[in-house]
């Protein structure tokens, strides 16, 4: 098996260029996340004035899980839709789909976020290995709330003591953890509209899985649910 690396990790900005000092950049929708005024006006009108804590959050995750139905697409819908798209069929298609319509609504009330992509650990390691020829990571948000920065996964579990400058993620399931691999507004703004962006980020952290395993196991978050 190669374990000779061949980058150089402190080269690499695991912050993928997000200014947390300056939270008010990660309000504006990107094109991706960018909400009509027909659908502002209705999650407004039935979600109610916003308020800056944590159970205004859930209550927003919670109301897409009872408003949006999810649609197995087999990995052939990631980084496509639009949130309108997907508001007008009221149909998301897997993690990224999912976290763009929770992040993209939180901004819109006044929740500076960022979405993150990441890999499983585990997976990279078997799929350095030859061991599977599936793909497995994650898409979820960081989100500014009660003046500081948490991790939301789109089920409305969260991360209240969060570092987000830690690209290593402990999850709450027996798991290796996983590991971010990107970051933007959204999947647009950080893929550049690339349909192979996310398989391309996960066989290079997969081909180069122990180059950053000093940088694996450097926390253990506490994950509180919905």
């Amino acid at each position: 098996m190669d374990r000779e690396c061949q980058i150089d990790i402190s080269l690499h900005d695991f912050t993928f260029g997000i200014n947390y000092n300056n939270p008010g950049e990660y309000l504006i929708p990107g094109e991706q996340s960018n909400l009509t005024d027909y659908y502002r006006k209705q999650i407004r009108d039935t979600l109610g004035n916003p308020e800056d804590s944590i159970a205004y959050i859930l209550k927003v995750c919670k109301w897409i899980e009872q408003n949006f139905t999810f649609e197995n697409a087999g990995g052939g819908m990631i980084g496509k839709p639009t949130v309108n798209e997907l508001f007008e069929s009221k149909t998301f298609y897997g993690c990224h789909s999912h976290a763009l319509l929770v992040s993209s609504i939180l901004r819109e009330f006044g929740f500076p976020a960022v979405m993150i992509e990441t890999a499983d650990v585990q997976w990279a390691y078997d799929y350095h290995a030859g061991r599977t020829d599936s793909f497995a990571g994650h898409v979820m948000s960081e989100i500014l709330v009660e003046g500081k920065w948490i991790l939301l996964d789109n089920d409305g579990s969260y991360v209240e003591e969060y570092d987000p400058v830690d690209p290593f993620i402990s999850t709450r399931f027996p798991s290796r953890g996983l590991f971010v691999i990107a970051k933007g507004i959204d999947t647009w703004d950080y893929s550049g509209k690339d349909e192979n962006f996310t398989y391309d980020k996960l066989i290079f952290f997969s081909d180069n899985i122990y180059c950053y395993e000093e940088m694996l196991n450097t926390v253990d978050y506490d994950w509180n649910s919905l």
